[in-house]
């Protein structure tokens, strides 16, 4: 686990995810790219891809320990994600990669999660877990039906996901996700 030091007061907007590694990261981008190219919208930088698991909203920077403690449960099992399906979302404007199925180790860290986050006060959505990767925000039109996103190329030993604990600034040009801790997967 990594973890920042003397965070204070302020208030953080965070979410727990699943982070790609390096590799896994390249090959979303690399993967992606096509598909973004053939919409009107800002593509997400690499350095935003991420699998949301769990939303927390504002939290205080003082009540960040519970949250280290929470994420620091593990072990948190693999989770094997396979993007093919390109979604629409017209009402926030934004284009997903769709999971072809909702991985059994998936739900399970997103129900631990809960099981440790409900009791320090947090409130899940209602909505059940679909995980989605944001390819790109802002559509200005909705982009054709027949957009595919090709099979991720992966190789290598570095795990493909971690799970991380991430800040999530409000910018101009749009959202920036800095992971404040992270945990393997195993």
């Amino acid at each position: 686990m990594s973890a920042p030091a003397g965070q204070g007061a302020r208030t953080l907007r965070l979410f727990f995810a699943l982070w790609p590694g390096d590799r896994m990261r390249a090959g979303l981008a690399s993967t992606a790219a096509a598909t973004v190219g053939q919409v009107a919208g800002q593509p997400v930088p690499p350095g935003n891809l991420h699998v949301t698991l769990a939303f927390l909203g504002p939290v205080a920077g003082q009540a960040l320990l519970p949250l280290f403690d929470v994420g620091g449960q593990g072990p948190w099992p693999a989770v094997d994600l396979r993007f093919e399906r390109v979604e629409y979302w017209a009402k926030p404007k934004v284009l997903v990669a769709m999971s072809t199925e909702v991985p059994a180790a998936g739900l399970a860290i997103v129900e631990r999660l809960w099981a440790g986050l409900e009791p320090l006060g947090y409130t899940r959505e209602a909505r059940p877990w679909r995980p989605h990767l944001t390819l790109a925000r802002r559509i200005r039109r909705p982009p054709p039906d027949n957009l595919v996103l090709g099979p991720v190329e992966y190789s290598g030993d570095e795990p493909p996901w971690r799970l991380a604990l991430v800040d999530s600034m409000t910018h101009a040009e749009g959202p920036r996700y800095k992971p404040l801790a992270d945990w393997p997967l195993t």
